[in-house]
C-alpha cells in the first residue's frame, strides 16, 4: 500500500487535470498571474471573478470540504499518526531523498501524460507545451510541490516499517532464484472443466495453433490478451515450476488442475540461470527483500498505528 495516492487511474487523471489548468487561455501563464495580483494583490482572498461577481477562499474552502472533507480528514489524520510514529523511532528523511523519489515519479508520469496527448516523449511534450507558452520544467516543480509532502510521509512510513523486517539467508537464497536462478517463459491455457481441457489439448496435438486457442478459448483473460503468455517463473516456483521442469521449449505441458481451473502450458522458451556469483549481489538482494517486506506490511502497519492512535473527529467544525 502506497501512503500517498497510488498511480492508478484517478491519480492520473489528477496529473491529466492539472497539465490542462497549466494551459493558459492567452498570453503567458506568469503575465496572467501578474494582472491578477495587480488587480486583486497578492493578499486577496478572491479566488476568480466571474461576470464581475467575486469567488472567494472561503467559498473555495466550504465547496472543498463539503465534497472532499472526510477524505482530505483522514488523510491529514493518517499523516500525523506517520509522523508521530517517525518521531518515536527518530526516523527522518533526508530532503534529497524525497527530490530524488519526486524527480522519478514526476519523470513517469510525464512520460504518460505525453503517450497520453498523442505524443512520443517528453521533448514533444515540451514543444507542445512552448506552443501554449508553458514552461515544462514549471509545470514539473507543480507537480513536485503538490505531492512533495505526501511523499515525504511515503518515505517516513517505510523507513519505520523497514525497522519491522527482518532478512534471513534463506530469503536472500529464494530472492538469488527469483532473480539470477533458471526462468522458464511459457504460455498458458485455462478452462473451467477437464472435459474443455482434453478437448483443447487433442487439437494441440493434432497441430492447432496454441496461441490462437489462449486468446480464443483461455478464461484468464489477462494471459490470454497476450496469446497466452505468462509471468516468468522458476522450476521450483509455484504450482506449475515442478509440473513442468521436465519440458524443453516448444513442447506442451499435461492438463494441470489448479483452484483457478484446468491448465495447458507450452515452454517458450528457457533462460539459463545467471552466471553472477550470489555473494556478488548479495547486497542487492537484501534490499530487494526489504523492499517487497516493506510493501507487504506497509497496509497492516498503517492499520495498527491508526487503530492505537486516540482520534477524535469534531464532524461539525468542518
Amino acid at each position: 500500500m502506497s501512503v500517498i495516492s497510488p498511480i492508478c487511474s484517478k491519480t492520473r487523471f489528477f496529473f491529466i487535470a492539472l497539465f490542462l489548468t497549466c494551459l493558459p487561455l492567452g498570453g503567458t501563464l506568469a503575465a496572467q498571474e501578474a494582472d491578477v495580483e495587480e488587480l486583486l494583490g497578492p493578499e486577496s482572498e478572491i479566488v476568480a471573478v466571474v461576470n464581475g461577481e467575486n469567488l472567494t477562499r472561503g467559498e473555495l474552502s466550504d465547496l472543498l470540504i463539503e465534497s472532499f472533507g472526510d477524505q482530505g480528514l483522514d488523510v491529514l489524520i493518517r499523516r500525523i499518526v506517520i509522523y508521530q510514529q517517525a518521531d518515536k523511532l527518530g526516523i527522518t528523511v533526508d530532503p534529497e531523498e524525497v527530490n530524488e523519489r519526486l524527480e522519478r515519479l514526476v519523470d513517469r508520469e510525464i512520460i504518460k501524460i505525453a503517450k497520453a496527448n498523442g505524443l512520443e516523449d517528453e521533448d514533444q511534450l515540451r514543444e507542445e507545451l512552448g506552443r501554449r507558452d508553458v514552461d515544462l520544467d514549471d509545470f514539473k516543480e507543480t507537480l513536485s510541490s503538490r505531492l512533495g509532502k505526501g511523499m515525504e510521509v511515503q518515505i517516513l512510513a517505510e523507513k519505520a516499517v523497514a525497522t519491522t523486517v527482518t532478512v534471513t539467508e534463506e530469503d536472500l537464497k529464494k530472492a538469488y532464484e527469483q532473480e539470477y536462478g533458471e526462468k522458464i517463459e511459457a504460455s498458458q491455457i485455462v478452462v473451467n472443466t477437464r472435459k474443455e481441457a482434453d478437448e483443447i489439448l487433442e487439437k494441440i496435438r493434432s497441430g492447432a495453433d496454441f496461441e490462437t486457442l489462449a486468446r480464443n478459448e483461455s478464461i484468464d483473460r489477462l494471459s490470454a490478451a497476450a496469446g497466452g503468455r505468462m509471468r516468468p517463473f522458476g522450476p521450483n516456483e509455484g504450482v506449475f515450476g515442478p509440473e513442468v521442469a521436465y519440458l524443453e521449449k516448444g513442447q506442451v505441458s499435461d492438463i494441470i488442475r489448479t483452484e483457478n481451473g484446468y491448465h495447458i502450458l507450452k515452454i517458450v522458451d528457457i533462460r539459463e540461470k545467471s552466471s553472477k556469483d550470489f555473494e556478488d549481489v548479495k547486497s542487492e538482494l537484501e534490499e530487494l527483500v526489504i523492499r517487497k517486506k516493506v510493501n507487504k506490511r506497509m497496509e497492516p502497519w498503517v492499520s495498527s498505528v491508526l487503530e492505537r492512535a486516540e482520534v477524535k473527529k469534531y464532524l461539525a467544525t468542518y
